[in-house]
């Protein structure tokens, strides 16, 4: 053990000692924090995009602006009646009535929030402030074409903002033909919205030649049964599924790339620190002291000991930010996110996943960072690490579909996929006994791969060391 150590500890303040550490140190939770809370940030304060509308009669551009209108509402009912599945359920009813009673969306808002402030105020700090998606302004020509300066970017609004679309609604021998013009190719919903709203005023026109008034014909469209997503098992008394039920989902999600990227790159160092120690000849006088598996131990633990400390700082920082979350934005989609991350098996997952993880494809690195003999055949080598690690990732999207489907529940007892396969199935219940059963498979297999890698080692390294003295 004192070999290993000595090992361990040379890596060890080798790797800490580099500016790249320290950068890691600091830089990795705020790109983190930058990627996860960033696009929820973003998509909050964004601001409404605008569109103009044109048509050939006044009565379809009506149409499609109450159509925006209508579609900003419907989202603001789905915010605030999630957000009241977990701040305030026994008000859902009379806040959701109170909006639905107003007569546009801004007396809505004001009505919902009335009724949660008075009898409920305590879940009035994290009430749904929401601002519309789309925004109908004036269109500043009647004439398509001309828009077409406003819409690339070359003019702007009167007011000095930027139309992001033009909805052109022209009537043909068939009906109406509706036209979406964009800079953005690859965004249509304001075209669905329209095209729905024009779709069921084609639709009232013709039970209203049959006979059924408007009345009747909306009675007819809003004709959908209600729906709820329920729980059976014990250890969900509540029944009902709400976003803090899938959070650890989502949370599991994360958790799995961050385990593969943090894996990937540990063992990437490995992979090239014995390239670097065979190259300037360090090996060979190690290898003069140590036996191959007691070097392979050693570099394993000392790399480990680098991400450890990384985990210790960022874990630390991750728990206080999370609880913090957890506890004081509970009720909102934000805090319940937060405390899916803290869900138990998940955390029991994620450190027995990267433990045993970290030693199976640090060990497959080692073993061809050992058959290299230069930086090119290492870049080719860590070409098929490589594909060998994103297999598991191809099974992550059909784990979060069904983590208990016959090809998941066998891939998690296959070792190269159950660190991430383990990550995956926690939060869908699975047992503490197949946790720690996962876990004992992991390290038993790690044990296996650490001695065949040191096989490998001594093929690749004490041999050919062998080879070149008796050439000279």
């Amino acid at each position: 053990m004192g070999a290993i150590s000595l090992i361990a500890r040379r890596d060890y303040f080798a790797y800490i000692g580099a500016w790249g550490f320290w950068a890691s140190l600091l830089l990795a939770p705020l790109i983190l924090a930058a990627l996860t809370v960033g696009p929820l940030f973003l998509s909050r304060t964004e601001p409404p995009r605008l569109l103009a509308i044109l048509a050939e009669r006044p009565s379809d551009a009506a149409l499609a602006a109450q159509a925006f209108a209508d579609d900003a509402r419907d989202r603001f009912w789905r915010d605030i009646s999630s957000y009241l599945d977990t701040a305030a359920p026994s008000q859902k009813q009379a806040t959701l009535a109170a909006f639905d009673a107003a007569p546009d969306r801004r007396a809505a808002i004001a009505a919902a929030r009335a009724v949660i402030e008075r009898r409920a105020p305590q879940a009035l700090s994290n009430f749904p402030a929401p601002s519309p998606r789309y925004l109908v302004v004036p269109a500043p020509s009647s004439n398509i074409s001309d828009l077409r300066g406003y819409l690339d970017g070359q003019r702007t609004l009167p007011d000095g903002r930027a139309l992001y679309g033009a909805i052109n609604i022209r009537r043909t021998a068939t009906g109406p033909a509706i036209e979406y013009w964009s800079a953005n190719l690859s965004h249509q919903e304001p075209l669905a919205i329209v095209r729905e709203a024009v779709r069921t005023a084609m639709r009232r026109e013709v039970l209203a030649q049959h006979g059924v008034d408007r009345a009747e014909s909306d009675r007819l469209d809003a004709l959908e049964p209600q729906t709820q997503q329920f729980d059976p098992r014990p250890s969900a008394p509540q029944g009902r599924i709400t976003l803090r039920q899938r959070a650890p989902f989502y949370a599991a999600i994360l958790l799995s790339f961050i385990l593969w990227s943090v894996v990937f790159s540990t063992a990437n160092m490995l992979l090239n620190g014995v390239i670097e120690e065979k190259s300037n000849k360090i090996l060979d006088t190690l290898l003069t002291s140590v036996t191959p598996l007691e070097l392979l131990v050693g570099k394993l633990l000392g790399v480990a000991a680098v991400s450890a400390t990384l985990f210790l700082v960022w874990g630390a920082l991750g728990g206080v930010l999370l609880n913090a979350a957890a506890l004081r934005m509970g009720d909102s989609m934000l805090g319940q996110v937060a405390a899916g991350f803290l869900d138990p098996r998940l955390l029991a997952a994620f450190l027995i996943g990267f433990v045993a993880g970290y030693l199976i494809y640090g060990a497959i690195f080692l073993a061809f960072g050992a058959l290299c003999e230069s930086i090119q055949e290492a870049q080719t080598a860590l070409g098929v690490a490589t594909l060998i690690m994103a297999l598991p990732m191809m099974l992550i999207a059909p784990a979060l579909d069904n983590p208990n489907a016959p090809l998941i529940e066998a891939a998690s007892w296959v070792p190269l996929f159950t660190p991430f396969m383990l990550l995956m199935r926690a939060p869908a219940g699975l047992g503490w006994a197949e946790i720690v059963g996962m876990g004992a498979l992991m390290f038993g297999f790690a044990a296996l791969v650490l001695w065949l890698a040191s096989r490998v080692f001594h093929a690749g390294v004490v041999d050919q060391m062998s080879l070149a003295r008796r050439k000279t």
